[in-house]
Parts: C-alpha cells; sequence; structure tokens
C-alpha cells in the first residue's frame, strides 16, 4: 500500500513539474535564441577588433618610418620644404 501511494505522490509531482517546465519553456527558448545572437555579435566585434588592430599596427609601423625620414634627412636649406610635408604626413597619419 505504502508503494502505491509514493507512486501516486511521485506521479502528481512530476506532472506538477511538467506544467513548470512548459511554463517556462517559452523563456528559455527566447533566451537561447538571444544567447546566440549575442555569440555572433561577439565574433564579429571581435573581427573587428583583430581588423582595428592590424590597422593600427601597420599604421605605427608608417609613423615610425616617417619619422626615421625625418630624422635622417639633410638639414640643408633646400629640404626644409620636403621635412616639413613628411613631417605633416605622419601627423596627419597619426590622428
Amino acid at each position: 500500500m505504502a508503494v502505491l501511494a509514493t507512486k501516486f505522490v511521485t506521479s502528481l509531482r512530476l506532472k506538477d513539474l511538467k506544467v513548470k517546465l512548459e511554463a517556462i519553456q517559452p523563456h528559455i527558448d527566447e533566451l537561447r535564441g538571444k544567447l546566440h545572437g549575442s555569440e555572433d555579435e561577439f565574433e564579429g566585434l571581435k573581427l573587428k577588433e583583430e581588423a582595428t588592430t592590424t590597422r593600427l599596427t601597420h599604421l605605427k609601423g608608417v609613423v615610425q618610418y616617417l619619422e626615421n625620414q625625418v630624422k635622417s634627412a639633410p638639414k640643408d636649406g633646400g629640404m626644409e620644404d620636403e621635412r616639413s610635408q613628411v613631417l605633416q604626413a605622419a601627423e596627419a597619419l597619426e590622428r
């Protein structure tokens, strides 16, 4: 008799749990969808970050090259205009 009573109570509890699960299942599915969307967005941002980092690295190299060119350029009067142009170009790249 106790076994039957336990089975009956267990089946009632199981039915209640199934009802609760069915009630929250749409919320679970919605959150899963948001999670997948957020993961996709995160991957896109990660790719953009990598591209920006690469571009920044290349720009730093260009700036260093231009700075070296300016520093190594002869300082006679005829080259002043060229040196100022290179400096202006380097400043423009830094911005």
